[in-house]
C-alpha cells in the first residue's frame, strides 16, 4: 500500500533529476494572471460603457430639455414683438401663418407643435412650431456648430473610455503580478519540495493572507504523508530484516537435518518443501523491499523463462485445481515465438505475477471452470471461462484492497495490486479483457526494453 503512496507522493511533490525525458504537452490555457487581468480590462470596460452611455444619454436629454424651455420663451418674446408692430428682425428664421400653409418653406411643413432637431443642407436647426388662435408661430435657430462641439465632446468621452481601458489594463497587470507572483513562488516551492529537508514548512515565508492559508493546508498534508511514508519505509526494512534472521535459522536448520541418513523418504521430502517454501519467502521479501525502494535492478535474482515458469506454477496448482473441480491447463505458443534461447527474465517478478494470477483465477471463477495459462516468449494470458466480471467493477480491479464477492475469506486483495506494481516496475503491460458470461482474461506484456538475454 506504501509503495503507491509513495509513488503519488513523487507524482505530485517531487521533479526526479534521473527520470527519463518525455514529451511534455503543450499548454495552451490562458494562465491566471490572463484571466485575472482581461476579467479587469472587460469590467472597466463594461462599467466604463454603462457609465459613458449613461452619462451622454442624461447630457442630451437635459440639453434638450433645456433647448426646449429657452425656444419655447424666444417664440413667446419674438411673437410679442411681431404682434406689438415691432420687426423681429429675423429674416428667414422666424415664419407665422396658417398651420402648413405657403407661408413655412416646404421642409418645414407638417411639423407638430413643439421642438424638433432637424438636418438640412449639411446644417443642424432647431425648431420650435407654437400655434396661438388658429395661427403657428415657428422659430429657427442654426445649432450646426454646438452639434459639431458635442460630436467632439462624444469623442473625448470615447477617448475617455479606451484611456480608462488601458489603465485598466495596466493597473491590472500590476495587481495581478502582484498576486499571481507569491502563487508562482509557492508552486515552485511545492514542485521542489521532494529536495528539502523533512517537516519543512513553506507557510513561514508567505503573510497570514489566503496564500499563507493554502502553504499552510500544504505543509500539515505533505509533512503529514511525509511522516505516514517513512513510519511504512522504517516498517518494510524491519520486517525485512528482521525475518531474514529466522529464515535463515530455519533454513540452516532443514539442511542440516537433510544430511542425516537416518531419515526416511518421506521426512526428507518434507524438508525439501520447507527448504522450498523458505527459499521463496526470502525471494518475496527482496521483491517486496525491490518495489517498495522503487528503483532497485534485479540482477541479482535467478533467471529464468517464461515457458519454463509457466510449467512448475501450473504443475503447483493443478492439485488446488482440481480440489475445486476446476480445470488447469498450459498452452505454450512456441509456434509464434521459437522456443530457442528463449528471453530470460527474474524468475522471482515471473513467480509473483503467474501465481497471482492462478491464484485470482481459480478463487473467482468459480467450480466446473477451465483456466487456461497461455504463453509465448515474451507474452502471457490468464483466462477463465467464468462468470466475468461488471465493467463497472473492472478499473477497481488492481487496486490495492479491493476483494471481489467469491474470493473467500482468505482474500486480502493485493494479488492483482502486487502484479500491477510489478508490472510497472518492469515496464511490462497489463491489461484485462472481460464480460458479463464471457469469462475473463489478463494478458502481461513482456515488451523487449525490459528483456535480458
Amino acid at each position: 500500500m506504501w509503495t503507491e503512496r509513495r509513488a503519488r507522493l513523487r507524482t505530485w511533490f517531487t521533479r526526479e533529476q534521473s527520470a527519463p525525458a518525455t514529451t511534455t504537452p503543450v499548454n495552451t490555457e490562458p494562465g491566471l494572471g490572463q484571466h485575472l487581468i482581461w476579467t479587469h480590462v472587460l469590467l472597466t470596460l463594461l462599467v466604463g460603457s454603462v457609465l459613458t452611455l449613461v452619462s451622454v444619454w442624461s447630457v442630451n436629454q437635459l440639453e434638450a430639455h433645456l433647448q426646449r424651455i429657452d425656444m419655447g420663451m424666444a417664440v413667446e418674446r419674438v411673437r410679442g414683438e411681431f404682434l406689438a408692430g415691432q420687426d423681429p428682425g429675423r429674416p428667414n428664421r422666424f415664419f407665422h401663418g396658417a398651420p402648413d400653409s405657403e407661408a413655412f418653406p416646404d421642409w418645414l411643413r407638417g411639423l407638430d407643435e413643439g421642438f424638433h432637431k432637424l438636418e438640412r443642407d449639411g446644417r443642424v436647426w432647431h425648431v420650435m412650431a407654437d400655434d396661438l388662435d388658429g395661427v403657428r408661430y415657428l422659430l429657427l435657430r442654426d445649432y450646426t456648430d454646438y452639434e459639431r462641439d458635442q460630436s467632439v465632446s462624444h469623442w473625448v468621452a470615447v477617448f475617455g473610455l479606451a484611456c480608462s481601458m488601458v489603465m485598466a489594463f495596466v493597473l491590472g497587470s500590476l495587481a495581478t503580478r502582484r498576486v499571481v507572483r507569491p502563487l508562482l513562488r509557492l508552486a515552485n516551492q511545492v514542485g521542489t519540495r521532494g529536495a528539502q529537508p523533512p517537516q519543512t514548512r513553506l507557510a513561514d515565508d508567505y503573510p497570514s493572507n489566503e496564500i499563507g492559508q493554502l502553504a499552510a493546508a500544504f505543509d500539515d498534508t505533505y509533512n503529514q504523508l511525509e511522516q505516514a511514508l517513512q513510519r511504512e519505509q522504517l516498517f518494510t526494512a524491519d520486517v525485512g530484516h528482521e525475518l531474514r534472521t529466522p529464515l535463515m535459522v530455519v533454513l540452516t536448520s532443514c539442511e542440516l537435518l537433510l544430511d542425516d541418513d537416518g531419515l526416511r523418504p518421506e521426512q526428507q521430502a518434507q524438508l525439501q518443501r520447507i527448504v522450498a517454501s523458505v527459499n521463496d519467502m526470502r525471494q518475496r521479501i527482496d521483491i517486496y523491499l525491490m518495489l517498495a525502494r522503487g528503483r532497485d535492478n534485479t540482477d541479482r535474482f535467478p533467471r529464468t523463462g517464461l515457458a519454463d515458469m509457466a510449467r512448475k506454477e501450473v504443475e503447483e496448482w493443478i492439485p488446488r485445481a482440481s480440489r475445486r473441480g476446476m480445470l488447469l491447463r498450459l498452452v505454450e505458443d512456441t509456434a509464434i515465438v521459437p522456443s530457442i534461447d528463449p528471453p530470460q527474465f527474474a524468475a522471482p517478478l515471473l513467480h509473483g505475477v503467474l501465481s497471482n494470477l492462478i491464484r485470482n483465477a481459480l478463487q473467482h471463477a468459480g467450480p466446473g471452470v477451465q483456466v487456461t495459462v497461455r504463453v509465448s516468449a515474451t507474452h502471457l494470458s490468464v483466462a477463465d471461462n467464468g462468470p466475468g466480471i461488471d465493467p463497472a467493477q473492472q478499473p477497481a480491479l488492481f487496486m490495492p484492497f479491493v476483494r471481489g464477492a467469491t474470493g473467500g475469506p482468505h482474500n486480502m486483495g493485493i494479488g492483482l495490486s502486487l502484479v500491477q506494481r510489478i508490472c510497472t516496475h518492469q515496464g511490462w503491460r497489463v491489461s484485462l479483457h472481460s464480460a458479463p458470461g464471457e469469462g475473463t482474461r489478463i494478458d502481461v506484456d513482456l515488451v523487449p526494453a525490459c528483456v535480458s538475454i
